[in-house]
């Protein structure tokens, strides 16, 4: 077989299994302090509902860097997003594809390779990947805020527990509320970077079956004519 017309074969082979190297982004939210001891005065509150609120403002800012984090992550304009990568990477393989079916060009197989290199072409591929990405990005959003206020854990010190009579009544009016976001903020994390692998993940499968629609399966039925051209001409 015409070493030339292997290496196409192997090329376009390898095309279907395209993935962008170098991009596995990792969102980590920053953060200074993430709870309140009830048993510490200073830092704790008087009651449930002013823990609570406390603790939601604290979370809320939490969730809109997380957002924004995420946004960027997803980015399909970004330079180094996965989009772009992407593309870069189908970009550079076909170009490749292209430079060996051009080797394989001779007076008889001149038209073959001419129709081949006209398949070899990213237009129609990235119009859909365009789409696929922004509707996984769309299908794979953060939950909402009110999620993960639920996570959050509130604690409460209650000085009238051991108490009894007019002591504990005093220690009714000492009892304090403090709170811990970690929960929360650990499975913000943890949803934002499994969102994140899903969307990399479908991406790339649904991206293969994308080129082998456009790209692979229209060249691969052309490639018995040049095989057999360049047979005749050995």
């Amino acid at each position: 077989m015409n070493k030339d017309f292997i290496k196409v074969h192997t090329l376009l082979r390898d095309l279907e299994h395209t993935v962008p190297s170098h991009v596995n982004p990792y969102l980590h939210l920053e953060y200074g302090r993430w709870w309140r001891s009830a048993f510490v005065w200073d830092e704790s509150f008087h009651s449930e509902p002013a823990a609570r609120r406390n603790a939601e403002r604290e979370l809320s800012a939490l969730y809109q860097q997380a957002e924004q984090k995420f946004h960027a992550c997803t980015d399909g304009r970004a330079p180094d997003g996965f989009l772009l990568r992407s593309k870069a990477e189908y970009d550079r393989r076909l170009s490749d594809l292209r430079e060996a079916v051009g080797c394989c060009r001779t007076e008889a197989t001149s038209p073959i390779v001419n129709r081949i290199g006209l398949l070899l072409v990213s237009d129609h591929l990235f119009q859909e990947l365009d789409r696929i990405y922004a509707e996984l990005c769309a299908s794979y959003a953060l939950p909402s805020l009110e999620h993960y206020c639920q996570h959050i854990v509130y604690e409460r010190n209650d000085p009238s527990e051991n108490e009894e009579g007019f002591l504990w009544l005093l220690s009714k009016a000492l009892i304090r509320w403090g709170y811990d976001l970690m929960p929360a903020i650990q499975q913000l994390e943890a949803d934002a970077n499994e969102r994140l692998e899903t969307i990399h993940k479908s991406f790339t499968a649904q991206a293969s079956l994308s080129v082998r629609k456009h790209i692979i399966a229209p060249v691969q039925a052309k490639l018995p004519i040049l095989r057999e051209l360049l047979d005749r001409a050995a």
